[in-house]
């Protein structure tokens, strides 16, 4: 992969890595504050939009849709007029965004009753996340600011500041767990610590903005005005970029019928899952989008196909380990972070056999995102949009299916099955368009073989380390067994050490 993708790539899965050790702490302290019961229950249903927004906007549709557009306008035109694009972009998204949220504070009971539908037997979790979403959804608006100003950036080269801005949020609700905890202050606060973080995300990023002398105005939008089909993409992205995501939302829906805390099981174990998806996934998928779409103008098919690839072999180094870790040691895992306060020693159990089902679809998921990538450089959203319709179908079908006599472990198991079947349907597609090849299947045996005498090497570290402090031995096997695996990936060449040198000392 050219050294411009990999810079990319490093540069903001550190970003990336750090927001994800905030929101370990983060959901450490809430686990602690909230532990995994009704009002728990509640605020990850009032969270889940904002949430689920965010991952299709700032992480999907809205930036799928709009960043190929707007670099080949910079790229064919000029940097005032993709600036007048993207003014006139943000200021049509803000205006229905704000007529959404006006509807919605005064429907919020019928909206959370279809995210929840099972809160209709438990009056105090469904008024509670009533409550909750009437502050949570105020950050929408921003959200939409935040995605369409982080791709700017990202289209300038400026990775940083999109891939820092979540530590802003994470922060926000630490510091709101910590109040709950330590001056027993109302739950409310948590679900308004959301809104504030995107008062912050906004300042940060419009200081970014002004450092690379661009400006982006709320603008009254022209019916003359050239989007250059932006709508046209936008909602087939939306659905298909959001795939997962939309998989999760269907895991929520279910969950609240399965029964009381199952999804506060299912959210505490896809955060965990989410862990190698949010550091690998997304920021492969960030630093290719840039360099396809511009692969794409210039027609260099034997660049789009090396670079994915390749990604797809950095996605595999990372996420075939942690899919066997928690397949391994789950329970352990999940005990190390969240077992304290009101969170108790049945939570840790059966957020770990919802860990070990999300775990098992780890490969897929970020696989996924780095197709979805190329399909978005070639302006193409509709095939993701019809793939996803299939993804979501097969997840609905399967979770109603496993849930009768697996309960909430059966909806996490359909998700990661339906994931594997929505990749196999991009492979194929993007190999009929010489995207990507069957040279991916050798690196991949490989690495499964690899990760199969992972699994085992798992087992006899924690009967090594077992009866010590339970700390002490988490920490001793993630670093020993991330020097093995590490080691490994040296001795057959998948990590090359000058190849890595090359990165940091050329520009």
């Amino acid at each position: 992969m050219k050294n411009l993708i990999f810079k990319a790539f490093i540069n903001f899965s550190f970003w990336t890595a750090l927001s994800r050790i905030f929101g370990f702490v983060r959901d450490v302290l809430i686990a602690a504050s909230l532990g995994a019961g009704p009002f728990s229950d509640a605020f990850f249903v009032a969270f889940k939009l904002p949430n689920m927004f965010r991952r299709l906007v700032a992480e999907g549709a809205l930036v799928q849709s709009f960043l190929p557009t707007f670099t080949h306008i910079e790229k064919t035109q000029s940097k005032h007029q993709s600036e007048e694009f993207a003014s006139n972009v943000q200021s049509i998204i803000l205006f229905y965004i704000l007529i959404f949220i006006i509807l919605a504070e005064f429907f919020m009971s019928y909206i959370i009753f279809g995210l929840a539908p099972g809160f209709i037997k438990n009056t105090e979790a469904f008024e509670t996340a009533v409550f909750f979403a009437r502050a949570t959804i105020i950050y929408l608006p921003m959200l939409s600011l935040i995605a369409i100003w982080g791709s700017v950036l990202q289209s300038s080269g400026k990775f940083m500041p999109s891939a820092a801005t979540p530590i802003i949020l994470n922060i926000s609700l630490i510091i709101a767990s910590i109040l709950i905890l330590t001056l027993k202050q109302s739950d409310f606060i948590i679900a308004l610590s959301v809104p504030l973080a995107g008062i912050i995300q906004l300042i940060f990023l419009f200081y970014c903005l002004k450092k690379q002398n661009i400006l982006l105005k709320i603008v009254v939008p022209k019916k003359t005005f050239d989007y250059h089909g932006v709508w046209k993409k936008f909602l087939p992205a939306a659905f298909g970029a959001g795939v997962l995501q939309v998989n999760l939302l269907v895991d929520t829906i279910l969950a609240s019928i399965v029964g009381a805390s199952s999804i506060s099981y299912l959210y505490y174990a896809d955060r965990l899952s989410q862990l190698p998806l949010g550091i690998i996934g997304v920021a492969l998928g960030t630093a290719l989008l840039p360099n396809l779409s511009k692969a794409e103008t210039n027609n260099e098919i034997i660049f789009i196909r090396e670079s994915i690839e390749k990604s797809l072999v950095v996605g595999f180094m990372f996420s075939i380990p942690s899919c066997f870790a928690f397949l391994a040691i789950p329970e352990i895992l999940i005990e190390g972070i969240y077992a304290r306060g009101a969170f108790e020693k049945t939570d840790v159990y059966n957020v770990s056999i919802a860990l070990s089902a999300y775990g098992l679809g780890i490969p897929a998921f970020i696989s996924i995102k780095i197709f979805q990538s190329s399909f978005f450089a070639m302006h193409d959203t509709l095939t993701p949009f019809r793939i996803s319709i299939f993804s979501v179908t097969i997840n609905i079908v399967l979770s109603i299916l496993l849930m009768q006599k697996f309960g909430f472990y059966g909806i996490a198991l359909a998700t990661s099955i339906a994931s594997y079947l929505t990749l196999i349907c991009y492979f194929i597609l993007l190999n009929s368009k010489q995207r990507v090849s069957f040279n991916i299947i050798q690196p991949l045996i490989v690495l499964l073989f690899l990760g199969f005498c992972f699994y085992f090497i798992l087992f006899e570290l924690l009967s090594i380390f077992g009866n010590l402090n339970l700390i002490l031995c988490l920490i001793l096997i993630i670093f020993i067994s991330m020097i093995i695996w590490f080691s490994a990936m040296i001795v057959f060449r998948f990590i090359k050490i000058n190849s890595i040198k090359n990165i940091f000392i050329k520009r």
